[in-house]
């Protein structure tokens, strides 16, 4: 079972071992922090939610500008300097006493996660062949959805203690943790650099040699580029997939508040349901992403997503109102679909904005992709608290109409480009600068939450 959940390249196993130690780590931090801030530190609980606020919305513009870079001096150190600063400010916890310092750090980590979570995908696109890539998306996120939860178990024994020493050892462990993950993207790189992708796709030793002096003379300058805010077609699809990511909020923020005040359901129904989604796309992402290789294929899935996202919203707005036992039924079905819908529409979209992406400019491009989970962190939550719930049928109706027109805008941006063929391979960048270097959404675990 768990080899089924590996990327099949070593490389791709390097990075998902990455992905685990980060998963581990950031769900220790989600599940602990908050006791620790507030309950230790003294901050009001008002105030942390205010600095987790500015902190995403900073996450939203942190990505232009670091695509930006990357696409100059390449991915993979972009890359690394984020983690490594990830790594610097999850030790900085340690030492925050006070509301300043710790709006300056969350600030810090937010940004450079949002940043660092489109680069990790334009990477594996060119460490991996076109027919492994999706995969090994999958595989990451399903790896990462089992780390969070292991880390989210290991933050019970921190919570336990109550103590500020093993709070701080957490940070301390978060900050090597953080630099184990810096080390092993930089493993699989150089690993990469060795058996070039040419390599796999059967090229003669001469060739490959030919081919990396060859790019290594190509200035970046001389390669033409594209700027992503002109794409029009693009930057809907970008749009539209912000739209469709409003699932992550309805099951984190809706659905446990609907659960008790809506259906009447005990609170610990919502951690129930939580699990069963963390499950089934454990089971389902690597399954699902076979089925998502090239454009016509993939937006076959993203159509297919549709479905059983509205059928989501349909199940709750029916069981609106109508008793607990219904209420029962009724989430335990609607949680189903949406985990079902969730997972089609990831993988589907990992591969249609790769293919969608100028090949010269995949940084830039799947940067401006990657903003719209910020975007959605920003915009989701106010939308399901002080709309959705309050307008109960009405508003999961109106969500299951945004799910439609955002599946059919974004289908309609990405069917031009099923003519072309799967990129086969690493485009011609320098984005492994120093070797050659694309969640997600990170995979993004869920992509995995911001601190």
């Amino acid at each position: 079972m768990l080899a089924d959940l590996l990327p099949a390249s070593r490389n791709g196993r390097i990075i998902a071992a990455g992905s685990a130690v980060e998963a581990v780590a950031v769900g220790m931090f989600l599940a602990a922090a908050t006791l620790y801030f507030v309950g230790i530190v003294g901050i009001p609980a008002v105030a942390v939610g205010g600095a987790l606020t500015v902190a995403n919305v900073i996450g939203l513009l942190s990505p232009a500008p670091t695509g930006a870079l990357a696409g100059r001096i390449g991915s993979l150190p972009v890359y690394v300097g984020l983690t490594l600063l990830r790594a610097v400010g999850f030790v900085a916890y340690a030492f925050v006493d006070g509301y300043a310092g710790y709006f300056v750090v969350t600030c810090l980590i937010t940004a450079a996660t949002r940043a660092a979570m489109p680069l990790l995908q334009v990477i594996v696109g060119e460490l991996e062949p076109a027919d492994r890539r999706t995969r090994t998306m999958a595989s990451l996120r399903a790896v990462s959805n089992i780390g969070m939860t292991a880390g989210f178990l290991l933050a019970a024994v921190v919570q336990a203690s109550g103590s500020r020493p093993v709070f701080m050892a957490l940070f301390g462990f978060n900050g090597l943790a953080f630099v184990a993950v810096a080390l092993l993207i930089g493993r699989a790189a150089r690993s990469a650099a060795v058996r070039p992708a040419s390599a796999r796709a059967g090229a003669t030793p001469e060739a490959q040699v030919d081919r990396v002096a060859t790019e290594a003379r190509e200035p970046a300058a001389a390669r033409p580029t594209r700027s992503p805010y002109r794409d029009r077609r693009f930057l809907t699809a970008a749009l539209a997939n912000a739209v469709l990511l409003l699932h992550d909020s309805i099951l984190f923020i809706l659905v446990p508040l609907w659960i008790t005040q809506q259906a009447g359901l005990p609170g610990g129904a919502s951690s129930v349901v939580l699990a069963v989604n963390t499950v089934l796309t454990v089971v389902l992402q690597v399954y699902v992403a076979r089925f998502a290789q090239g454009v016509t294929r993939s937006l076959r899935l993203l159509r297919l997503s549709c479905l059983p996202l509205v059928l989501s919203c349909v199940l709750f707005a029916a069981a609106d109102g109508r008793g607990m036992a219904v209420a029962l039924v009724a989430v335990g079905l609607a949680v189903v679909a949406l985990t079902v819908g969730e997972n089609l529409h990831a993988v589907a979209a990992w591969e249609l904005s790769y293919e969608m992406a100028h090949p010269a400019s995949r940084p830039q491009y799947l940067s401006v992709f990657g903003m719209g989970m910020s975007a959605q962190l920003i915009v989701g939550p106010f939308l399901m608290t002080a709309f959705v719930l309050k307008a109960g049928t009405t508003g999961w109706l109106v969500i299951a109409v945004l799910f439609a027109a955002a599946t059919t805008a974004f289908s309609l941006a990405a069917r031009p480009y099923a003519r072309k063929p799967p990129t086969a391979g690493p485009s011609p960048t320098p984005s492994l600068a120093g070797t050659r270097s694309g969640t997600t959404s990170h995979p993004e675990a869920h992509p995995v939450p911001t601190p």
